[in-house]
């Protein structure tokens, strides 16, 4: 059996979960979510308790069945408190800030670079001395990290004096400098 579909959800106390057949309607103080769940796979109330059940052990089976879960789970955490991620810019003259829905970036090239910021999603961007810190919040989990992870290949962190991008949790093994024997 499939450890991670057999986890039932706990649903807090402020979000409602309505099963309409196979989609599954969440609201929450934040926001709401939808999600359709694979054929084969349907949903049970019990009490705040959400449990999803297979039809059969099939390895597909299983293997939707876990998958379906952690959506769920991760969508009604996102309608309840949120999902968020940290990034840390480094590097001299680097700035950022937000405008309206854009955020603008100036990060070492000959431009400045403007990015549009998704529906559902919020930005912050807190100056520092030669670094800032871009926070991105939002209800859907999949949205903050793809997002997250489109500004990080802008220039990924390096190891010498860790200019670039890197999530606040990241950690980054430094590299000494070069040298030349005498």
């Amino acid at each position: 059996m499939s450890r991670i579909g057999r986890l039932p959800v706990k649903l807090p106390p402020k979000v409602e979960v309505r099963i309409e057949g196979n989609l599954l309607r969440i609201k929450g103080p934040i926001g709401e979510a939808e999600h359709r769940l694979p054929g084969g796979i349907t949903a049970v109330m019990e009490g705040d308790v959400l449990r999803l059940e297979r039809a059969d052990d099939t390895a597909e089976m299983k293997r939707l069945h876990g998958v379906s879960r952690a959506h769920v789970a991760n969508k009604v955490r996102g309608v309840d408190t949120g999902h968020s991620l940290s990034l840390i810019v480094n590097g001299k003259g680097y700035q950022g800030e937000v405008k309206g829905r854009i955020l603008e970036m100036q990060v070492g090239f000959s431009h400045r670079l403007l990015f549009e910021i998704p529906k559902g999603l919020s930005v912050q961007v807190t100056p520092g001395q030669n670094t800032f810190t871009i926070g991105i919040s939002g209800t859907s989990r999949d949205l903050v990290g793809a997002f997250a992870a489109m500004l990080y290949r802008i220039k990924p962190v390096e190891p010498y004096n860790l200019n670039g991008f890197r999530y606040s949790d990241q950690q980054v093994r430094r590299k000494a400098t070069k040298t030349t024997k005498a």
